[in-house]
C-alpha cells in the first residue's frame, strides 16, 4: 500500500530544488560576427517563439527549449543552428539579394500566438514519450484522473478546472466543440512540432470551454522535413504492450508530403490493492481491460512564393474493454467502447509584407459504440450509438508591424448530433451551430530602456439562440536586457456551452440528461513575473477564477435514485504556480515547478442562503501538483529522473466521503543513439512508479503499479535531392 505524503516535507524539498528547475532548456549563449571577424550588432537570434538580438561586441544568450536556434540580420545570410552541437563565434556571410527574406517568411509561416502570456512546450526528441497527454502532465499546471497507461483515454484539466473546461484545437480548428473533455490520445505525438498553452479566460482566442485555458497542438510542416526520411519504431512494455509507428516525408519543390501511421495493444491488466475493509483478497488484477487502436496521419503542402496551402488528415479506430469501477466490477466485465474519427484540415495561407491572410476549412467526424449486455448482473445493461459531424470555415487577416498588431477572424462551425439506443429504439437528432467574430489589437511602446505590449481583444459567438460575447485585456511590462525581467497580467471572461452528453444524454435507466442546462460563464484575471539569466528562468504567477452556472451531475428522487445535470451554482478557484529551470551545464539540466489550487464550491440557494455544499471543494482537484527533473546527456546518449507529486483530493460535492489520499511517482529513461553512414537507431528504455505505489485519482479506479517499455527507432539519415 502506498503511504501517504508529508505535504510539508514536499514543499520544503521543492523549495530547496525549485531554483533549479522546469522544462529541459539550453541556455546558449555566444558571438556573432561577419566574414571579417567584426561583431554583427543588432543580430537576431529566435527560436521561433523568442528572440534576442546581438550587443554591440557581437555576444548573445538565449533560454530555449529548441532544437534549433535562427540567427538573420538584413544584409546578410540567415543562419539556421542545431543547438547541442554550435560553435562560437558564428560567422553570417554578406548577401546583396533582399527577396529571399520574403520566401522564408512563407515557408515557416505560423500566425503568431494571440497572447502575450500564452506558453510553449516542446516534445523532447531524445525522451520517451507515449503520448500528448504524459507531454502535458510533466507540468504541474496540468492534472488527469485518467488511468496513465497506453490505450486508455486521456484529458487533462487546466489550473483546477474540469477537463471539459479545457479547449483543445490542432492547427486552429477545435477538436471539442460538442463541450466534451477531448481525448488527447486520438493526436499523434511524431507530429507534434509544440503545443500552446493559454491559460485562464480564453474564450476571446476560441470560443467555448476555453473557461480553463487553451491547449493548442500545432503539427510540423510538411515543408520543413528533410526531402526524403523514413523511420520506423517498435516497442514493448508491460502488461502486454505492443507499438509500433511507421513515418515517411518526401519533398521536392512546390510539394511536400509526410505520413504515420501507429498500431497499439495492450492487454493493461496489472495488479492492484483492494480497500482494507473488503473482505476479499488483499491484491486482484485488472481483467477485462484490453485495449487497441490504429491510426493515420497524412500532411501535404504546396508552396508558391508568398502563397501556401496545407491539408492534412487525422484518422483512426479503436477498441477498448472498460472493466468499470473495482466496486461494481460484475456489472462491467462484458462492456465494450468501439469507435472511428476522422479530421480534415484545408489551409491557405497568403503572406505580403506585413500583412497575412489565412483561410481554413475543416470536416471532422466522430463515432463511438458503447455495448454491455451480457454482464454477470446485467442490471446495467447499455447499447448505444453516439456519431457527430463537425465542419466549418474561418477566415482571419492579421497585420503586424514593429509598434502594433491587427487582427480579425470570423468563423461559422455546425456541429450534427446523434444519439441511438439500441435497446429502447430511441434516437435524438439535432444541430448545433455557431457563428463568431473576434478582433484583437496589440500596441508595442518603448518608454526608456522598456519594452510595454498592451493588448486587447474581444469575440462574440451566435449559438442556440444566445449570444455569448467574451474579452480580453493583456499587459506585459519587460527589461530587454541581461538578466530579463518581465512583469504581466490579463483579466477576462469566458463561457462553456453545455455538452451534447449532458443534454441529450440516453445511455442508460439510472442516469439522465437535462435538456434545460444554461451555458457556463466565468470571468477570472492572472499577474505573473518572468525572470532570466543565462542558464536560469524563473517564473511566478497567480490565478483567480470565478465560474457561474457550474454544471455538475448530482442525484436526485424521483422513481428512484437517478443522476442528472444541473447548473449547481458557482465556484471560486485560485492557483499559485511557481515554475523554474536551470541549465547547470551543457550536458545537465534541472527543472520543475509546484502549483497550489484552492477551488471551492460557493453556491448559494435562490434566497441568497448557503447551498449545502458551500465553501466544500470541488472534485477531483488535487490541492497540490509538483514536478521535479533532472536530466542528463547529449544527442547521442542521456538519462532522465522525474520526481512527482500530487496532493488529496475529494471524490463527493460534499466532502462527507474522505478524501483520496497524496501519491507520489518516480519515473527514470534512458536513451542511446547510434549513427551509421546511411541510418540512425536510437534505442529507449523507461520505467514508470519506480516505488511501485499503489493509489487511486478516481473513487475506485486504480492506478498501475511499477511499469516499464523498451523501444527501439530506426530512421534514415537528412539528406536532400536536386530539385
Amino acid at each position: 500500500m502506498n503511504q501517504p505524503c508529508c505535504p510539508a516535507r514536499m514543499v520544503l524539498l521543492l523549495c530547496f530544488t525549485l531554483l533549479l528547475c522546469h522544462q529541459s532548456l539550453h541556455g546558449i549563449s555566444g558571438r556573432v560576427i561577419d566574414q571579417k571577424g567584426e561583431a554583427v550588432v543588432g543580430a537576431t537570434i529566435s527560436d521561433s517563439r523568442h528572440a534576442v538580438y546581438s550587443a554591440s561586441d557581437g555576444s548573445f544568450s538565449i533560454i530555449t527549449e529548441a532544437d534549433s536556434i535562427y540567427i538573420s540580420r538584413i544584409g546578410f545570410h540567415k543562419l539556421a543552428l542545431n543547438t547541442h552541437s554550435y560553435l562560437s563565434p558564428i560567422t553570417l556571410f554578406t548577401s546583396d539579394i533582399l527577396l529571399p527574406t520574403v520566401w522564408v517568411r512563407a515557408v515557416e509561416y505560423k500566425q503568431s500566438s494571440p497572447s502575450l502570456s500564452a506558453s510553449i512546450i516542446h516534445p523532447d526528441t531524445n525522451a520517451k514519450i507515449e503520448s500528448a497527454n504524459e507531454l502535458l502532465l510533466a507540468n504541474s499546471s496540468f492534472s488527469t484522473t485518467d488511468t496513465k497507461l497506453t490505450g486508455e483515454r486521456q484529458t487533462v484539466s487546466l489550473l483546477g478546472s474540469f477537463s471539459r473546461h479545457s479547449l483543445v484545437m490542432l492547427d486552429g480548428v477545435v477538436l471539442n466543440p460538442a463541450g466534451e473533455a477531448f481525448d488527447l490520445s486520438k493526436i499523434p505525438l511524431g507530429q507534434i512540432s509544440y503545443i500552446e498553452v493559454i491559460k485562464g479566460n480564453s474564450s476571446v482566442y476560441g470560443g467555448s470551454a476555453a473557461i480553463g485555458g487553451i491547449i493548442h497542438i500545432h503539427t510540423h510542416s510538411a515543408l520543413r522535413k528533410p526531402a526524403r526520411e523514413a523511420a520506423l519504431s517498435s516497442s514493448i512494455g508491460s502488461f502486454g504492450l505492443y507499438k509500433q509507428v511507421y513515418s515517411t516525408s518526401l519533398s521536392k519543390s512546390p510539394l511536400s508530403l509526410s505520413m504515420e501511421y501507429t498500431h497499439h495493444t495492450a492487454a493493461n491488466n496489472f495488479p492492484y490493492n483492494t480497500p482494507a475493509f473488503w473482505a476479499a483478497e488483499p491484491e486482484l488484477k485488472r481483467v477485462h481491460n484490453k485495449k487497441t487502436a490504429d491510426s493515420f496521419y497524412a500532411k501535404s503542402s504546396y508552396l508558391n512564393g508568398g502563397t501556401q496551402i496545407d491539408y492534412s488528415v487525422n484518422a483512426g479506430s479503436f477498441v477498448r474493454q472498460l472493466p468499470g469501477p473495482i466496486n461494481f466490477l460484475d456489472l462491467y466485465n462484458d462492456s465494450k467502447l468501439t469507435g472511428d474519427y476522422a479530421q480534415h484540415n484545408l489551409r491557405g495561407m497568403i503572406t505580403h509584407n506585413e500583412l497575412a491572410n489565412e483561410l481554413l476549412l475543416w470536416c471532422n467526424t466522430d463515432q463511438s459504440i458503447y455495448k454491455n449486455l451480457f454482464s454477470d448482473l446485467p442490471f446495467g445493461s447499455s447499447h448505444y450509438r453516439q456519431k457527430q459531424l463537425n465542419r466549418g470555415i474561418k477566415g482571419s487577416s492579421n497585420l503586424s508591424t514593429d509598434a502594433a498588431k491587427l487582427g480579425m477572424n470570423a468563423e461559422y462551425s455546425a456541429t450534427d448530433y446523434s444519439f441511438y439506443n439500441y435497446i429502447n429504439h430511441t434516437e435524438i437528432t439535432g444541430m448545433r451551430e455557431n457563428t463568431a467574430l473576434a478582433l484583437r489589437t496589440q500596441r508595442n511602446l518603448f518608454p526608456f530602456y522598456l519594452d510595454y505590449k498592451v493588448l486587447a481583444a474581444v469575440r462574440g459567438d451566435y449559438s442556440d439562440k444566445s449570444l455569448h460575447p467574451t474579452w480580453r485585456i493583456e499587459n506585459e511590462l519587460s527589461l530587454p536586457i541581461v538578466p530579463q525581467l518581465v512583469i504581466g497580467g490579463f483579466a477576462g471572461t469566458a463561457y462553456s456551452q453545455p455538452s451534447l452528453f449532458d443534454m441529450f444524454w440516453i445511455g442508460d435507466s439510472e442516469t439522465f440528461g437535462n435538456p434545460d442546462l444554461k451555458s457556463e460563464s466565468s470571468f477570472g484575471y492572472s499577474v505573473y513575473s518572468d525572470f532570466s539569466h543565462a542558464g536560469m528562468k524563473l517564473h511566478l504567477a497567480y490565478y483567480r477564477n470565478y465560474v457561474d452556472d457550474l454544471i455538475q451531475w448530482r442525484q436526485y428522487y424521483l422513481n428512484g435514485v437517478s443522476w442528472k445535470p444541473f447548473n449547481v451554482g458557482s465556484a471560486d478557484l485560485q492557483n499559485l504556480e511557481l515554475e523554474s529551470q536551470l541549465q547547470l551545464y551543457k550536458w545537465l539540466t534541472c527543472s520543475g515547478g509546484i502549483s497550489f489550487t484552492a477551488a471551492y464550491d460557493v453556491s448559494q440557494n435562490p434566497d441568497g442562503s448557503h447551498s449545502p455544499t458551500y465553501n466544500k471543494k470541488l472534485v477531483y482537484t488535487p490541492d497540490t501538483k509538483a514536478t521535479i527533473k533532472l536530466a542528463i546527456g547529449d544527442v547521442k546518449c542521456g538519462a532522465a529522473l522525474q520526481y512527482s507529486y500530487t496532493g488529496e483530493q475529494y471524490s463527493t460535492p460534499d466532502n462527507l466521503i474522505a478524501p483520496l489520499k497524496d501519491f507520489d511517482n518516480l519515473d527514470a529513461s534512458l536513451f542511446y543513439r547510434i549513427s551509421f553512414p546511411y541510418l540512425d537507431v536510437q534505442l529507449d528504455l523507461k520505467a514508470n512508479n519506480i516505488l511501485n505505489n499503489r493509489y487511486e485519482i478516481y473513487a475506485y479506479i486504480p492506478q498501475p503499479g511499477f511499469n516499464w517499455s523498451a523501444g527501439v527507432s530506426i530512421s534514415t539519415k537528412n539528406y536532400t535531392t536536386n530539385n
